[in-house]
């Protein structure tokens, strides 16, 4: 893979995130940075948490081990060659002015069909 895309990751063990390289191995994946490296992970194991602050932010869920502050970001798109293995990016279905709009309907049938005094 080559080292233009910013990768990044936050383990479960620190707050810190490491801009890192990442190597793939088949199905695998590890992480690069200076003298440290990283334990394989599957691609399988990710899934797709979502855009935040310009990163598609993926999540480690292998079903044995509770890492839910675990994540790896790409900052912009992900690399081509990774788009194949990685989860699927989703759109979210409703965005952040759907879910207002929702919202203040809500507020409204509530309202309105309350009985005044």
């Amino acid at each position: 893979m080559s080292n233009s895309t910013p990768v990044w990751h936050r383990d479960a063990k620190g707050a810190r995130k490491r801009h890192v390289r990442i190597e793939t191995i088949g199905n695998t994946f590890l992480f690069f940075e200076n003298q440290w490296r990283s334990e394989a992970y599957y691609f399988g194991d990710l899934v797709y948490r979502g855009l935040t602050g310009g990163s598609h932010v993926f999540g480690l869920d292998d079903g044995i081990k509770s890492r839910p502050n675990w994540e790896m970001g790409f900052t912009g798109d992900p690399p081509t060659e990774l788009m194949k293995l990685l989860p699927k990016i989703r759109q979210p279905m409703l965005s952040g002015v759907g879910m207002l709009i929702i919202a203040f309907l809500c507020l409204g049938i509530v309202y309105f069909g309350s009985p005044h005094v």
